[in-house]
């Protein structure tokens, strides 16, 4: 089942395993509840579940090192988890949790319980970043977690978090290039947005943190998005999902509830742009009509970038694909294979910034 369609059943425990407190990090906010469930509430939660429906959820731990916390816990909590899979409530276990808690041990002890897949709070790549985060792990025990979470079989999930205090644009992707050179199975992209309640917050009504404008963030974030999708990592989520609770914690920074699409509305602001960089007499585009809404953008904002009078059709296209045709029948085609590739390459050629050559394919 691709990750887009999976029905993940989240059960989020905040701070239960986090041996300090992140200068970003306020869990009870971003998950939207105070007191994690006990590990009988989770069971007897699964307990309700239907062993026949159709749609089966993946069971979550989310929110927390869920690693590092007290083994005989872990055990509790999985164990619900394992019997609900046993008696075919659900299809299947993941967690969450540091790079620096995940050795033999304790992957043979998930790997016992059926856990499948493991995602990592890298968050960033440079050490004094992590350093000033306060995240104590570094960038050598991220690696070695991917390689080590990938040797055994599991399904690895990496998070990064451009936009740390410290970090540069060209750091945050840099670093991005370097863990994504490991081919990590899965990603997801949460630019640092400032959170009522953390030291981020102090920092920032200090004036000794400005945060990423929305801006900045969108054109990092796709620059890591593209750059996971040429090493074969699926990119699961962009930018944190939208609460109330969360909207109304957020002191600065790029949050915006649509960020994702945002995203991909400057992929094919770009990729429009480079197509009529070729063919610039084109009189019409044409690409798959669900790609249309993201050429277009959000309340049409993306046409004021384009030709003046270029109609925009929809047509049987591949996904990710244009087609520009001129008055005269000469056309131009991409596939978004050929822009990752026009692009990416443009990054390695930019000042500082230096992306693996497996990458650029």
């Amino acid at each position: 089942m691709s990750e887009a369609r999976r029905h993940i059943l989240p059960f989020f425990i905040p701070h239960l395993g986090c041996p300090n407190q992140c200068i970003f990090c306020e869990q009870h906010k971003i998950a939207g509840q105070n007191l994690p469930p006990t590990p009988g509430q989770v069971a007897e939660i699964l307990s309700r579940l239907a062993p026949q429906a159709s749609s089966k959820p993946e069971v979550a731990f989310y929110g927390g090192s869920f690693t590092a916390i007290p083994r005989d816990m872990q055990i509790s909590y999985l164990s619900a988890a394992k019997q609900a899979f046993a008696a075919g409530r659900i299809s299947g276990i993941r967690l969450s949790t540091r790079p620096d808690a995940v050795d033999e041990s304790e992957l043979e002890l998930l790997r016992e319980y059926g856990v499948g897949t493991v995602e990592l709070g890298v968050q960033s790549m440079t050490d004094e970043v992590l350093s000033l985060a306060r995240r104590g792990h570094t960038a050598s025990d991220s690696l070695a977690a991917v390689k080590r979470l990938k040797a055994w079989g599991f399904v690895c999930g990496i998070q990064l978090m451009p936009g740390l205090p410290g970090e540069t644009a060209t750091g945050a992707v840099q670093g991005a290039a370097q863990i994504l050179s490991l081919k990590p199975d899965l990603l997801r992209i949460y630019p640092m947005v400032v959170v009522a309640g953390t030291e981020c917050e102090r920092m920032y009504r200090m004036g000794d943190f400005l945060p990423l404008s929305l801006e900045e963030a969108v054109r990092i974030c796709l620059n890591i998005t593209l750059l996971a999708e040429a090493a074969g990592t699926t990119v699961i989520r962009t930018g944190l999902q939208p609460t109330e609770d969360l909207a109304r914690e957020v002191v600065a920074g790029p949050y915006h509830p649509a960020f994702g699409a945002l995203v991909q509305e400057l992929r094919w602001r770009h990729k429009l742009l480079y197509a009529l960089q070729r063919l610039p007499q084109a009189v019409e585009c044409f690409v798959n009509r669900r790609d249309i809404a993201a050429l277009v953008g959000y309340r049409r904002q993306n046409l004021a970038y384009y030709k003046p009078g270029l109609r925009i059709r929809g047509a049987e296209l591949a996904p990710g694909a244009l087609r520009l045709l001129a008055s005269d029948g000469s056309d131009f085609v991409l596939t978004e294979m050929a822009f990752r590739k026009f692009w990416l390459s443009g990054l390695a050629g930019a000042d500082a910034c230096v992306l693996p050559p497996d990458l650029i394919k």
